[in-house]
């Protein structure tokens, strides 16, 4: 055993470069939380990083809070212009200790303090209908358009993802099928939805109209409309009545009370954690005062880190860091809108729309299909042919071909060789034509130290005795005869190679 394990240590440590894996990527995951801004020299480098990963991520889930609603003219909760001191400041004479007890379920309690609640509501829904969506909300929507976007989980009421196409939950989720519904949703509200109506007694939905915000303006809340007909129609059967009219209020979850979609997004988390498999986190414009948002981000936190994925914050307002230590990496102090507009100048390429990603993917299939063409014609064509006249092994040209004579030049010069040759003369280089003789004399022969002008230069028409007269019949076999010796016949060309090589030839 310890003979196999050493060989496979010894395996492991020869790897080929071929089979290693790939570098891994830099975990940038932390043990104690950092806070970061965005115009931070000294930070800059590991926000490169985040964004890196952030621009390598396949899915995302989002947190949001009141903080991404502000610039659309929605106040938040417990800034010093929140909702909980605008109630303080418009009913002084309320005796409340914080304005967070206006959105308490014991408010029903007490008549004015319902009439407060249903007079606010109003103005806080008429400030909804005509806000209009952030580039944090548009940056949300630009997630489920690259198909990025698992879900988002919302703390807010106003619905305003709503109008950029993003599919609510609200309407009723707890009477419809989970496997039909879930898997379509893009933004669930975790505490309710201030664009519908809920009766406090059957619990059915109503959407807002013109009656009904007359109603919440004077500081009452209406009747509901599916008790009261109950009500009518057992009273005209001369039935008893077994219990009150329902009220509507704002379809919203409010302080002490159970949440009527609880178990359905209990069941949608869970899958989304198992099965989403999220990459990044986003907690975007929330400070975490919520005990039930705590949780969430806790449980999602533990499967993000799990596969090497990121937390990170983006909150005007610093949470406190020690009970949030391993659990969100990094928070960038910085308004959320501004942080997306820092996005998306430092990685353009990711808020591209689907349409250009599918077209760049396009365009690149479209090219690598093109280079796969090329080899394989390249492969399959055949080497090309040598051109005459060119020496292919040592890329080498050959000496140009001498241009030939008329046909009577031809024969006359050489019948004239012939009987010169026959004569056993070497005085044959006058009788050649004055084409040749360049050639013969820069012909490779063996021996022969003198060109052309140097033995005419004297009026020397004949060899010197440096060359020789098998030095000028190789060069006549090797050249001129090949190519001036066209004419002869059969029985000619015989017996003038038989001259040549001193070699007798029986005549037929």
């Amino acid at each position: 055993m310890s003979a196999l394990t050493f060989s496979q240590e010894s395996f492991d440590g020869k790897l080929p470069s071929s089979l290693k894996r790939r570098v891994s990527r830099p975990d940038l995951r932390t043990l104690k939380l950092q806070c970061l801004t965005i115009d931070e020299e000294e930070s800059k480098s590991l926000m490169d990083s985040i964004n890196k990963q952030i621009n390598r991520s396949r899915k995302c889930l989002v947190l949001t809070g009141a903080g991404i609603s502000c610039n659309a003219g929605i106040p938040d909760f417990r800034s010093s212009d929140g909702l909980y001191e605008m109630v303080k400041k418009s009913y002084p004479k309320l005796s409340i200790r914080s304005g967070q007890e206006m959105f308490d379920i014991s408010l029903f309690r007490e008549e004015e303090k319902i009439s407060i609640f249903a007079t606010f509501m109003e103005k806080l829904y008429s400030s909804t209908r005509v806000a209009q969506p952030t580039q944090t909300h548009r940056f949300i929507a630009h997630l489920k358009n690259r198909g990025k976007l698992l879900r988002c989980y919302t703390q807010n009421i106003d619905g305003i993802e709503k109008q950029l196409g993003l599919e609510m939950s609200s309407g009723g989720l707890e009477e419809t099928c989970f496997s039909n519904h879930w898997s379509g949703l893009d933004v669930v509200q975790l505490h309710g939805d201030l664009n519908m109506l809920s009766c406090t007694r059957c619990s059915k939905t109503f959407a807002w109209s013109r009656h009904l915000s007359r109603h919440l303006r004077n500081g009452v809340l209406p009747n509901c409309p599916k008790c009261h007909e109950f009500h009518t129609q057992r009273s005209l059967q001369g039935k008893r009545n077994t219990g009150t009219v329902g009220l509507l209020r704002p379809n919203i979850v409010l302080y002490g009370e159970n949440h009527p979609s609880c178990d359905f997004i209990t069941h949608g988390l869970n899958l989304d954690l198992c099965k989403g498999k999220p990459d990044v986190f986003f907690v975007m414009g929330t400070s975490l005062k919520v005990d039930g948002v705590k949780r969430l981000v806790r449980s999602i936190s533990k499967q993000v880190h799990e596969r090497n994925g990121l937390v990170i914050l983006i909150n005007k307002t610093r949470i406190a860091d020690s009970s949030w230590h391993s659990i969100i990496d990094y928070q960038i102090i910085s308004d959320c809108d501004d942080w997306v507009a820092y996005l998306k100048s430092e990685i353009p390429e990711f808020f591209r729309s689907q349409e250009e990603v599918n077209r760049i993917r396009q365009l690149k299939r479209e090219n690598s299909e093109a280079r796969k063409r090329q080899r394989e014609e390249k492969r399959m064509t055949p080497p090309p042919t040598p051109q005459k006249g060119t020496n292919c092994k040592h890329n080498i040209e050959e000496p140009p071909k001498l241009s030939r004579t008329s046909k009577k030049t031809k024969t006359a010069s050489s019948r004239s060789l012939y009987s010169e040759l026959s004569k056993g003369e070497t005085k044959i280089i006058p009788k050649l034509s004055e084409e040749y003789l360049p050639f013969i004399s820069n012909s490779n022969t063996s021996g022969s130290q003198e060109t052309y002008s140097d033995w005419t230069a004297n009026g020397k028409m004949e060899y010197s005795q440096s060359l020789s007269r098998q030095d000028t019949v190789d060069c006549l076999t090797d050249t001129t005869i090949e190519d001036v010796v066209t004419d002869v016949d059969d029985l000619e060309a015989i017996n003038l190679h038989a001259k040549l090589s001193k070699t007798t030839y029986p005549k037929n």
